[in-house]
Order: C-alpha cells, then structure tokens, then sequence
C-alpha cells in the first residue's frame, strides 16, 4: 500500500479540512493502487473506481483519495472486511443502505492522518450511480467544476477544522446536479 500511495502528495489530518490544487499524482496514485484492490477483493467486487474530487482533473481538493468499490450480488461482509484489512486498510463500520452492503474503509501513513477512503457498496446500486455519475458530471462540465471549486473554497476557508461542516456545507450543490446524472 505505502508503495502505491508514496509520493503522491496524499494525506490529511482527521477533521482538518484543507484543499490542494489538482495534480495528476492522484491519478497515477488511484492506478498503482487499484490493481492490488481488485486482486485481494477477487470475486468480491465487480468494479473499482476512482471517485471524489481528486478524480477529476482541475478541481482543487483534500488530498485524501476517494475510490469506490463496487461489489457483487452475494459478496459476504465479513469476506470483503478481512480482504481489505489484509492490505492495511482500518474498517470504519457499516452504515444502512437499500442496496445492500455499505462499507467504510480508511488508509493512514500515520495515526490519525488519512490517505485513502475507500467506500464498498453494491455495484450498480444508488450510491455507486450517484458517485460515479457525479464523477463524470464534473469531469465533462468545466461550469459545473469550477462553481464546485469555489463552494469548495468557500467552505474551507469558513469551516477548515470541522470536516462534517464542510461536508454537509457541499450536500445541496451536489444533491441538485442529481437531475443530471
């Protein structure tokens, strides 16, 4: 994991919110990383994909990577939470979702300081159309990024230790591009 995610100018402090030009090191980060994921997830997951702000090329960003695991029908919780500890990653619980599994797992380079989020939910359910599609709505509107930059700006600047703040302060703006996608 570290050699996949080294000199990728990831990793963030818990709670601190602090954005950092776009730079291609992510993606080339997501690209080294993704291959191990898929081998130790197998037959678990079906996609995996570089989702969030750091996947979209010129939008500015918390220098934390965001990447979506898409998993198969009859993927065993408990298979896919040793898999993804074998690699190093910490499993932050399970939340409600109609789709089936909802997973979180984070990767620190040090306590407390975050580096990778990974976000496990049902291929082809609601919240994985919902990333991926706001994902590619971003990546195919300069308009749309660049008002999400600055609302992102906005919010770090009034918010930049409190992480659910600026995160909830985002809830509206992407929630209405959802007629979009």
């Amino acid at each position: 994991m570290e050699d996949a995610l080294a000199g990728s100018g990831l990793g963030l402090a818990r709670g601190e919110v602090r954005l950092v030009p776009s730079t291609s090191s992510w993606q080339a980060a997501y690209e080294r990383l993704a291959p191990t994921l898929r081998a130790a997830l197998g037959d678990l997951a079906i996609a995996v994909e570089h989702i969030g702000s750091t996947a979209v090329p010129g939008l500015p960003a918390k220098p934390i990577l965001d990447i979506a695991v898409g998993l198969a029908p009859n993927a065993a919780e408990a298979a896919v939470v040793e898999a993804l500890e074998g690699l190093g990653f910490i499993y932050r619980g399970a939340a409600e979702d109609d789709d089936g599994l909802n997973l979180m797992f984070g990767w620190e380079d040090a306590p407390r300081r975050r580096v990778a989020n990974l976000h496990v939910v049902a291929h082809g359910g609601r919240r994985w159309r919902e990333w991926v599609g706001f994902r590619d709505r971003l990546r195919a509107d300069d308009q749309v990024r660049d008002e999400y930059a600055a609302l992102k700006a906005d919010l770090a600047r009034r918010f930049p230790d409190d992480r659910q703040a600026y995160i909830a302060g985002k809830d509206a703006f992407v929630n209405g591009q959802r007629g979009y996608l």
